[in-house]
């Protein structure tokens, strides 16, 4: 892939930036202030330079590197992070190139700093397991065991039922060596500890010199003693800290999830956040013919695990984390304070149930969705009658309705439209089933294509989206607040784009609860912007000039004409929701259609006159 941007981050192999195809030297921390900055977005100064130095001076030493930064670049044409700015921004003459290759991602980076070294595990973790053309945890087994020096250490990270055993097992496979539970056995061998980690076990690995160990650790709660011990006595450059992605969409897909319908196991997939175990036990409870109606079950063995992981939180926190299971999404200041979680924010993020990183949220969605549903149905609807009456004092309108809704509580929807305008006015009027204010019926026209043509990539952006040549596989949870896609520079003449594929939304109201969760929208950026919003229940029209409304249907299939030389921009920021598609763009064939030029009915986006 190519791309105009002066400034290319490699995202794979040797962590790297090259300017005009040549590599610039930088120092490790700049160029890791640059690679969190490209995959993060806009980060506050304080964050950074606690990931990076975690000391008092912390603050000084980032001022240091980004002024190094400037003195390196600067001759090159390269101005960013100007005195107070705050958050700092990866500067737009900066791309990141995710082209996938050989080796791991970021390669080179491991030692910067014990904090930046588990986010860089992290995003290893997700970058190799969802990289497409490969099934995610096989390529992660595949590239450890290729990275793997005898002895080694590995500290496997995971949530309940995350399958850590069944992994460590597949790396023995990999690596043709006896996989042994516990301290027995020696030579070269994997031996797989978990806790509670059994006496002895640290002067074990540290005298071992032929075998692999891979100790199991819990994503929640504060690192054992063991793994403390093994950060400061064994070899770093032989110890890796791997935190265990879930199962991709696709390779769920492909194997426990092949035999059920495209909605059957996209309800599941979300349901269970790509957890083998939590998925295994959806499964088992599932019916043997038939789709899976009404709400799903929450399995007992799924709520034990993960309630045995919280109570290793004070009483007060677990009871707080409780009370916050019933908003979706980023959590609120005010809300914290009304849920009474605020004096508690330091031991769940301490202990990995919450995440900061602007805003408060959980940091697993489907941990949330676990708490949720355990809760009395008492308590939830009291929960849920203390959010309303926050987000009415925050004039936070479609959160109220959220909540009033799921308190069972009347409300005034008509006072809650009166507070919309646009895309989520009408998406919400068709989600209560109310008539559309389209402003007139979008009419098609028919067009002959021909043969495909290439869209360049300009830029992928946000979390939780995958493309591989034509196909774009969205996941989209709560947790997720930005918008995640993909934006292309189309061909140099007028072009007709295809998108078809499959969809499942979940989103609530059909707008989401921060009222903003469009599912899909196509942006076509030439001498003016127009906007298609593909939404649940509308119908077909022009909501104003510049403005497209199109029903967003299970199996969605649509053909648009595009002028030369856009730019088109594909986003999703659905709250809950699948959506696996197919893009490409052909020529406009002249002439009239017949048999042998079948025509397709395109709607026609671009120029003013048509609008009208």
């Amino acid at each position: 892939m190519t791309t105009n941007a002066p400034f290319q981050l490699m995202l794979w192999g040797p962590a790297r930036l090259e300017h005009q195809g040549r590599e610039v030297k930088l120092q490790r921390k700049g160029l890791a202030i640059l690679y969190y900055l490209a995959l993060e977005g806009p980060t506050r100064r304080e964050v950074l330079a606690d990931l990076l130095w975690g000391h008092s001076a912390a603050s000084q030493n980032l001022r240091v590197e980004l002024y190094r930064l400037s003195q390196v670049l600067s001759p090159l044409g390269f101005t960013a992070f100007a005195p107070g700015e705050d958050p700092l921004r990866l500067p737009s003459l900066v791309f990141l190139d995710r082209t996938p290759g050989p080796g791991l991602p970021l390669e080179g980076l491991e030692e910067v700093s014990t904090e930046f070294r588990a986010w860089l595990e992290g995003q290893r973790s997700q970058l190799v397991a969802n990289t497409s053309g490969t099934w995610g945890r096989e390529r992660l087994v595949h590239e450890i065991a290729n990275q793997i020096r005898l002895p080694y250490a590995l500290i496997l990270m995971g949530r309940p039922g995350s399958g850590r055993t069944n992994f460590a097992q597949s790396l023995a496979k990999t690596l043709g060596l006896p996989f042994l539970e516990g301290l027995r056995g020696n030579g070269k061998a994997v031996h797989y500890l978990r806790q509670p980690y059994p006496e002895g076990a640290l002067e074990r690995i540290l005298a071992d010199r032929e075998g692999l160990w891979v100790v199991e650790c819990s994503a929640y709660g504060e690192d054992p003693r063991l793994i403390l011990e093994l950060r400061s006595g064994y070899p770093p450059e032989r110890m890796r800290f791997i935190h265990l992605p879930p199962l991709s969409w696709s390779e769920a897909r492909a194997k426990p999830l092949a035999p059920m319908t495209f909605s059957e196991a996209a309800r599941v997939y979300l349901a269970s956040g790509g957890n083998p175990g939590h998925l295994r036990e959806l499964l088992a409870l599932s019916p043997m013919e038939g789709e899976m109606t009404g709400t799903l079950p929450l399995p007992q063995r799924v709520r034990a695990m993960l309630q045995l992981e919280a109570r290793m939180l004070s009483l007060e926190a677990r009871l707080a984390i409780e009370r916050l299971s019933i908003h979706p999404g980023p959590l609120s200041e005010g809300l914290l304070r009304a849920l009474e979680a605020s004096p508690y924010l330091d031991e769940l993020e301490r202990r990995g149930w919450l995440i900061y990183d602007g805003h408060w949220r959980f940091s697993d969605e489907s941990s949330r969705r676990v708490f949720y549903q355990s809760l009395q149905p008492g308590r939830r609807q009291q929960y849920h009658r203390q959010a309303a009456l926050q987000f009415a004092l925050e004039g936070q309108r479609v959160a109220e309705a959220y909540h009033r809704l799921l308190a069972g509580d009347t409300a005034d929807w008509g006072t809650f439209l009166k507070h919309l305008e646009g895309w989520s006015r009408a998406a919400l009027e068709a989600w209560l089933g109310m008539p559309g204010q389209t402003v007139s019926a979008a009419s098609r026209k028919p067009m002959v294509p021909g043969g495909e043509l290439a869209m360049l990539e300009e830029s992928r952006f946000g979390s939780g989206f995958q493309a591989e040549g034509r196909r774009l596989v969205w996941v989209r949870q709560p947790t997720q607040a930005s918008p995640s896609g993909v934006e292309w520079i189309l061909p140099e003449e007028s072009c007709l784009v295809h998108l078809h594929g499959q969809v499942h939304l979940e989103n609530p109201l059909g707008i989401g609860v921060s009222g903003e969760a469009a599912p899909l929208v196509i942006e076509i950026h030439n001498h003016r912007r127009i906007q298609v919003f593909l939404l649940s229940g509308v119908s077909p029209g022009w909501l104003d000039e510049y403005t497209l409304l199109l029903p967003l249907a299970e199996q969605l299939d649509y053909w648009f004409w595009m002028p030369a030389e856009a730019r088109m921009r594909l986003s999703s920021r659905a709250e809950s929701a699948i959506l696996d598609l197919e893009v490409s763009a052909h020529r406009v064939l002249q002439g009239t259609p017949g048999e042998g030029r079948p025509a397709v009915e395109a709607f026609v986006l671009g120029t003013a006159k048509v609008l009208r």
